[in-house]
């Protein structure tokens, strides 16, 4: 194994593709910023973060025909890549830019601002006592499968989301807002989706009781064949998260799709009054 001792002065992207053939370990300066927008391209790759930060602002309406994917601070392309104490942020300004589009959480556009991005065929990402932070939709979980292990994932609205196998246990979720905690959108042919285990449901102090959902089936492009998956096990909520848990969602072309047709359960769960 390879191992690299990043400097502050470093392109992330440089270095955390280099050695493509080798694995590489890359060690973090303590406590850093970086203000870049990285791709990981590559297999086999251990970051030890030291509690460095990636940040990066870009967001879905900056232009058009942008995306919501291609917002996101780190993009996770690769497999079998594990992130350890990093912290990765979006900071687009959302609630500046949401107060214009006015409350309706249904009519704001282009607020998307993804802090990590796992893509489609990568699988075996794991992060590691990592924080997450942005608004709207924080973690695209879209890879094959993936876990999450002591994490502290924040945001509003759809803020853990996609079709990914992801397992989240022992995390902090952290709701900056009225919303939705998830948007799965897992195909019916997969067993599981979203899977909480052990973790606490949290919010900011100005988080309104009851104002907050822990998930909503999303149908990208109405896709045909998606089933959404989440599971919430031995999990405390907030007295943020409603006590009807679920919600529905429409899909571009008008459909709704409603939690009874999905695959939302708890098992074990506790509220916290």
């Amino acid at each position: 194994m390879k191992t690299v001792f990043i400097k502050e002065t470093d392109d992330l992207n440089e270095v955390l593709n280099s050695f493509p053939d080798e694995k590489l370990e890359a060690v973090f300066p303590h406590e850093a910023v970086f203000r870049q927008k990285v791709f990981i391209k590559r297999d086999n790759l251990s970051v030890k973060g030291n509690g460095s930060r990636i940040v990066w602002n870009d967001h879905n309406g900056m232009a058009p025909g942008f995306g919501t994917s291609a917002s996101a601070t780190l993009t996770v392309e690769g497999s079998e890549n594990t992130f350890c104490n990093l912290f990765v942020e979006n900071d687009f300004d959302y609630p500046r830019f949401s107060a214009l589009q006015g409350e309706d959480l249904m009519t704001r556009r282009g607020l998307q601002a993804v802090a990590v991005f796992t893509q489609e065929h990568s699988t075996g990402t794991v992060f590691r006592d990592c924080t997450l932070k942005s608004w709207q939709d924080t973690l695209f979980c879209d890879g094959v499968e993936e876990s999450y292990e002591n994490c502290t994932i924040s945001g509003n609205i759809d803020f853990i989301f996609g079709r990914s196998r992801a397992v989240f246990r022992k995390c902090r979720i952290i709701s900056l807002g009225e919303g939705f905690v998830t948007a799965p959108s897992t195909m019916a042919d997969k067993k599981q989706g979203l899977v909480f285990e052990d973790c606490s449901l949290e919010c900011t102090p100005d988080v309104e009781k009851e104002s907050v959902f822990l998930a909503r089936p999303w149908h990208p492009q109405a896709k045909p064949g998606v089933c959404s998956y989440a599971r919430f096990e031995n999990c405390t909520f907030g007295p943020h998260i409603n006590s009807g848990l679920w919600t529905t969602m429409h899909d571009s072309k008008g459909g709704t799709h409603t939690p009874e047709e999905s695959r939302f359960s708890i098992l074990n769960c506790s509220k916290i009054h």
